[in-house]
């Protein structure tokens, strides 16, 4: 089997919806005061780094990446 084969099939049983944002499922799934608290530092600018940082240290998962893409937009979120 080759490459693209591989890919075809990967993107057969892809089950996530055309509107998947990591970051924002993660972000739903916050408690109130952790939304707030996730709100605030990015109005004080904390890079994605420290906040990366901060909610891994509370045992929630996410990543450099979907933090990043949503924050520039990239992200399959839809667009209000």
């Amino acid at each position: 089997m080759g490459l693209a084969d591989r890919i075809a099939e990967s993107a057969a049983k892809r089950t996530k919806p055309d509107t998947y944002c990591a970051y924002q499922i993660m972000y739903n799934s916050l408690t109130a005061e952790n939304k707030k608290a996730l709100d605030d530092a990015w109005v004080k600018g904390y890079s994605a780094n420290i906040v990366i940082m901060a909610l891994r240290a509370e045992g929630i998962k996410s990543s450099n990446e979907s933090i990043r893409a949503h924050r520039k937009g990239l992200c399959r979120c839809p667009k209000k």
